[in-house]
């Protein structure tokens, strides 16, 4: 009898097992629930809610990764562009800010994408020099960062329309299957009186996406990083 309550003991925790080991995002909910101290579960945790758009687990789990590895700039970023993706630019500012505070200390994302991402942050707070400078940053550090130059392109528009043009036309030779970068570059070259290159834009912007909404200002990019 003893022996018949000891298999099913295991056969119940092998089921449960299992069952945790179905996918990694069961694993990563059940690993970052049973060790809420460890860095790299509750950063797992963290992004897993993050990718099921659950914005405050998402956050909580990236707070206690922070607690546990303080040095590590991961979860400052990533709560960042959660508060961009919740609209809550002033508080991605600060976070996005201090993520850069640690650069260089374990940043594991691609460092243009950080500087890109605050950027985005200070242009909604009406910090548009702000915003231009990190922007160029990063694409010192990546020239061929297209996001970077699509989204300068319309950080640009109010100071100068040509460059803003230019600057849109760079986005469009990197990534030439976006059409939103055709798109913004029908609408500025229109405006700088380059009727053919507007036309032309527009075109391949159609040809891409066949029911892209026609642009009234140029269009912003946020994707955030892997």
């Amino acid at each position: 009898a003893a022996a018949v309550l000891l298999l099913a003991a295991f056969a119940v925790r092998t089921v449960l097992r299992v069952r945790v080991w179905q996918s990694s995002e069961t694993l990563f909910i059940h690993d970052g629930h049973t060790q809420p101290t460890s860095s790299k579960t509750q950063f797992n945790l963290g992004i897993t809610h993050m990718q099921r758009q659950e914005w405050d687990e998402a956050v909580f789990a990236l707070v206690r990764c922070a607690h546990a590895d303080p040095l590590s700039s991961l979860p400052f970023y990533r709560i960042g562009q959660i508060e961009i993706l919740r609209s809550r630019f002033q508080s991605a500012e600060r976070w996005l800010s201090a993520a850069l505070d640690k650069f260089g200390a374990s940043l594991m994302v691609r460092d243009e994408e950080v500087f890109h991402d605050l950027a985005v942050a200070l242009f909604q707070n009406g910090k548009i020099d702000a915003a231009e400078r990190r922007l160029r940053i990063a694409l010192e550090l990546n020239p061929d960062f297209a996001k970077g130059w699509n989204n300068l392109a319309c950080c640009l528009v109010a100071r100068n329309i040509y460059d803003a043009a230019r600057a849109s036309e760079k986005a469009v030779s990197l990534m030439p299957e976006n059409p939103q970068y055709w798109a913004n570059l029908a609408l500025l070259a229109r405006h700088v009186g380059d009727r053919q290159t507007s036309t032309e834009a527009w075109q391949a912007a159609t040809q891409i996406w066949p029911g892209i909404p026609e642009p009234r200002d140029c269009t912003w990019e946020f994707a955030p990083a892997g």
